[in-house]
């Protein structure tokens, strides 16, 4: 037992001294010399204009951010759905799930009225806001217009702080902008940036838009874009691309707030948006310059349906729209804008160039009527139809003809005329530009009104392209045949 002690204490002392020894071995940690600088590099006094400018944008937020409001939207829907079990799956028929989707608004009444995009609050089942405050309520949806993308929501029992209206026509690029919103789901959140550029147009869309580099992410739908004086002057309502990291570049666009104060008021006093017709089918500058035509500075006039007041007025297949009233038009896009900013039952000069002169007529112009669907063409000519032989080996040989059957004439524009194409040879010059059912109006400028006006017009296409007027499915456009 002693010899167990003994052996004991010796292993103690031994691991106490190798302690000792490595602690001795180790540096000491001594406390670092830390002098913090007192005051800026800079002489606050020079910097005077910078500090004011961030304590003004400091007031711009904080008078703004209590009028944007986030949205979520919640629709219901009923399908059968797959349900996890001990590990296994069963479908559960009949199931309804709530799906939410977030956007962004702002206060524009005192009364609770918000405005938002109608894409934000389409097809929903319910709506709530919440304020920056905290507060939340559910919100009314009084009207919406899908051709301006504008929705009006209403809550009742908040204190309501509405944000004016700037005027929109009086923006330029360069000016400084914020943008305020609910960016997937970061409520009041604030960017900056300038106005990049105006009048951009998007496809399927009536409205010009303010492009800003201030960024804009999914969730800002809905919400203002002000000016330095704290005005609305658009509503955030797209990106550039789709929804991955690829559209968040800066490339953000809003609607003119001009533009969305009038879907408002309209909204408010009848419950939906009336926009001006004019009823003409145009080209884009760039589409008239591909097919060769003399003028592409505006909107190229390839169509006027019957009745129209363009129509009315005199406009001719052919003019090229210069202008709407006092706004010149050098786009397809302008031209929608200025067309639906029009009143309807409103007297607007048209400005045309015909044939190189400068012609004004006056329109008068209506709500836009409610477009026909264009029926299915069917995939091969009726068993009566006998085509017309070939008849020359120019630019539109193989392109065979044919009187316009009566009930394809439904097809096609109520004043179509001209000759119906019956079938098309491959690798002739026009196969992949014509095909069964065109219907053939012009050859060159030439108007056809039969198979024999067709065969005179088609011989002598022997250049080295040939500029066709078409009507397909309820719709004119042109084409152009090449020599290959």
């Amino acid at each position: 037992m002693r010899r167990f002690i003994l052996f004991v204490l010796v292993v103690a002392i031994c691991v106490y001294g190798l302690y000792r020894w490595t602690e001795s071995q180790t540096p000491r940690a001594t406390a670092e010399k830390f002098t913090p600088a007192e005051r800026s590099n800079l002489n606050l006094d020079d910097v005077h204009l910078l500090a004011a400018v961030d304590e003004e944008y400091t007031r711009l937020v904080q008078a703004v951010v209590p009028s944007v409001v986030s949205i979520t939207a919640t629709k219901r829907v009923t399908a059968s759905a797959v349900e996890l079990f001990f590990g296994r799956r069963f479908l559960v028929p009949g199931r309804t799930e709530e799906m939410h989707s977030l956007g962004s608004g702002v206060i524009v009444s005192k009364e609770g009225h918000i405005l938002t995009n109608q894409h934000v609050v389409a097809d929903v089942d319910e709506v709530s806001i919440r304020l920056a405050n905290g507060q939340t309520a559910p919100a009314r949806i009084i009207g919406s217009d899908p051709v301006t993308d504008i929705a009006v929501l209403k809550v009742t029992g908040l204190t309501a702080t509405p944000l004016a209206f700037g005027d929109s026509d009086q923006v330029k690029v360069g000016q400084r902008v914020v943008a305020v919103g609910n960016p997937f789901g970061f409520d009041e959140t604030v960017t900056q940036g300038i106005i990049s550029a105006k009048g951009r147009a998007m496809e399927d869309s009536a409205n010009d838009f303010f492009q800003t580099d201030a960024a804009i992410n999914p969730g800002n739908s809905g919400g203002p874009l002000v000016d330095v004086h704290g005005q609305i002057i658009g509503i955030n309502s797209a990106v550039y691309g789709g929804s991955g990291s690829e559209s968040r570049q800066g490339l953000g666009f809003a609607i003119p707030s001009n533009t969305a104060r009038r879907a408002l008021e309209s909204i408010i006093k009848t419950g939906h948006v009336p926009h001006g017709y004019l009823g003409v089918e145009v080209l884009q500058p760039e589409q008239a310059a591909r097919m060769g035509l003399p003028k592409t500075d505006g909107a190229y006039v390839y169509g006027v349906t019957p009745g129209s007041p363009a129509e009315k007025a005199g406009i001719r297949k052919g003019d090229v729209i210069t202008s709407i009233g006092r706004h010149p038009v050098h786009t397809l896009s302008e031209l929608r804008t200025q067309i639906a900013g029009v009143a309807t039952g409103s007297q607007v000069a048209v400005g045309l160039d015909r044939a190189n002169q400068a012609v004004t007529v006056t329109a008068g112009i209506v709500e836009q009527p409610v477009n026909p669907s264009a029926n299915n063409q069917p995939a091969q000519p009726p068993a009566s139809a006998t085509p017309a032989p070939a008849t020359n080996p120019a630019l539109l040989a193989g392109v065979h003809v044919m009187e316009i059957p009566p009930d394809h004439q439904q097809d096609l524009p109520p004043n179509a005329h001209g000759v119906m194409v019956s079938s098309v040879e491959d690798g002739c010059a026009a196969a992949g530009t014509l095909q069964w059912g065109d219907v053939i109006e012009e050859i060159d400028r030439a108007p056809i009104h039969s198979v024999a006006e067709y065969n005179q017009a088609a011989a002598s296409a022997t250049g080295g392209r040939v500029l066709l007027a078409i009507c397909r499915d309820h719709h004119r456009s042109f084409a152009v045949v090449t020599a290959r």
